[in-house]
């Protein structure tokens, strides 16, 4: 019964992060793409316009109709990962579905609203640049490497 009410519990999380994600993304594109400006925040973290068309750091972006597949791709995902979370007995790895989840969906709205996701954070050394991401890629990278910790803890601690 405990679980139960923690797993509905972490659910909550899940429209807070999709508020927070598009809440930036719509600040970006108010201060950032409007005017297409590059905002030095330290010498190695600029906010950046970019449009990512395709998938995870650009790829496949010239590809005709990206979109559509990586829209229909991505709902696949995430009734496959919502059906994990309902069946799942580890803490961890719901809370990393979570973050997952909540990053898939603040991603799938730009896609329905904008045909393509809303990226600005642009981290950098010199002149290597990390691919320009957002908040929402943020949540699946944090997911990410929960549910890789929650491989390697024991049992014990995951089943809370």
């Amino acid at each position: 019964m405990m679980r139960i009410f923690i797993k509905k519990k972490l659910l909550i999380l899940i429209p807070i992060f999709v508020f927070f994600d598009q809440f930036s993304k719509e600040w970006a594109l108010q201060k950032i793409f409007l005017n297409e400006n590059i905002i030095q925040i330290t010498p190695f973290l600029n906010l950046v316009p970019v449009w990512n068309k395709g998938i995870s750091f650009g790829m496949f972006s010239g590809i005709e109709n990206i979109n559509f597949f990586v829209t229909i791709a991505t709902l696949i995902i995430l009734l496959i990962l919502i059906l994990w979370f309902l069946k799942s007995i580890s803490l961890l790895h719901r809370l990393a579905l979570i973050f997952i989840i909540s990053g898939a969906i603040g991603n799938l709205i730009d896609r329905f609203k904008h045909q393509a996701v809303v990226d600005f954070i642009d981290f950098h050394v010199n002149n290597i640049h990390w691919p320009a991401f957002n908040f929402a890629d943020t949540c699946i990278t944090i997911g990410a490497f929960i549910y890789l910790f929650s491989i390697f803890t024991s049992e014990k601690f995951n089943n809370v």
